[in-house]
């Protein structure tokens, strides 16, 4: 017999399993996975086709804050609200790393894009860095003016984008200031960099989303439509457009280059609190305080948009 052909996925989906709210999820980097954090103190493996629960990693005493796959996929890493870290080999559930907690509110961490740091950062205002391999941590930058929020590495890993009550892109070698990108109002929940590494974005409690020249830091464009705080905003991985989920319950699609509200997905019954683009960007992933997990049809989406212009053309 032929070997079966891989399951595709359905539009939209729902995928059910947590107990409390969904406050993180991540795309493996195939596509083939993806995970999540809630408040229920657990991190979940799924199925990115049909939605299936392949692994529930326990073992931390708080409600997950973020989660991450190494850029090989092959780790898990996930982090709660007292600073704890674990990750997990993903073919066999195993844990491969455990960073104590210490009484700090954690709110984001991440791999290095080579893989061989954790980059965390939260309540005390500071990011810290620690090394895979050995569990060390190689460096702490303290000083941010309010709670750190969100972090995004720039693609070759030289630069930290970091957000919470300002935001500024570092160096991560030195932990130097190099550019403080103006004008965010409120906290920030969320930052992100373009894959050219040009653009920047924060996201937060105004509900609207702000577009920064990433090298001088000046504000470029705010993009208004969501009704309330904006949790997660990401660039798709060929940076055209944005994705993001709010506590309105809505998730929206962006236009990059105009700031064109493309798409906005209804269906989640409580706040959304993460997003996510598949690698290829075709699909997206939203979590949200209704314990859920909702798939997206981005590429459904981009063709109907392309539809509707022709015919605005056309008039």
């Amino acid at each position: 017999m032929p070997p079966s052909s891989p399951a595709r996925p359905r539009f939209p989906a729902v995928w059910y399993g947590h107990e409390d709210d969904v406050t993180c999820v991540a795309f493996s980097p195939d596509g083939t996975r993806v995970l999540s954090g809630s408040r229920d103190r657990t991190v979940r493996l799924w199925d990115a086709a049909t939605g299936k629960t392949i692994a529930v990693y326990s073992g931390h005493d708080a409600p997950i804050a973020a989660v991450a796959f190494s850029p090989d996929g092959g780790t898990a890493l996930s982090a709660s609200d007292q600073l704890a870290i674990r990750a997990w080999n993903v073919a066999t559930g195993r844990p491969v790393l455990s960073l104590p907690g210490r009484g700090v509110f954690i709110y984001t961490a991440q791999f290095s894009p080579d893989g061989k740091k954790v980059i965390a950062g939260g309540s005390d205002r500071s990011l810290r860095i620690w090394d895979v391999a050995s569990g060390e941590e190689l460096a702490n930058w303290p000083g941010h003016a309010d709670y750190v929020q969100a972090v995004a590495f720039s693609r070759d890993g030289t630069k930290a984008l970091v957000g919470g009550g300002n935001c500024e892109i570092r160096d991560v070698a030195t932990g130097k200031a190099l550019t403080s990108l103006a004008g965010p109002t409120g906290l920030l929940f969320d930052v992100d960099l373009s894959p050219d590494g040009k653009l920047a974005l924060g996201a937060g409690l105004d509900g609207a989303i702000s577009l920064y020249d990433a090298k001088t830091g000046a504000r470029k464009a705010v993009w208004k439509g969501h009704r309330k705080a904006v949790a997660w905003a990401d660039f798709s991985p060929d940076g055209s457009v944005v994705l993001s989920g709010s506590y309105d319950y809505t998730v929206r699609l962006w236009d990059v280059a105009t700031g064109r509200n493309i798409n906005i997905w209804t269906g989640h019954m409580d706040r959304v609190r993460t997003v996510a683009f598949s690698p290829d960007g075709l699909r997206a992933i939203s979590g949200s305080d209704d314990k859920t997990l909702r798939l997206w049809d981005v590429n459904k989406a981009l063709a109907e948009d392309r539809v509707e212009a022709l015919g605005r053309e056309g008039k």
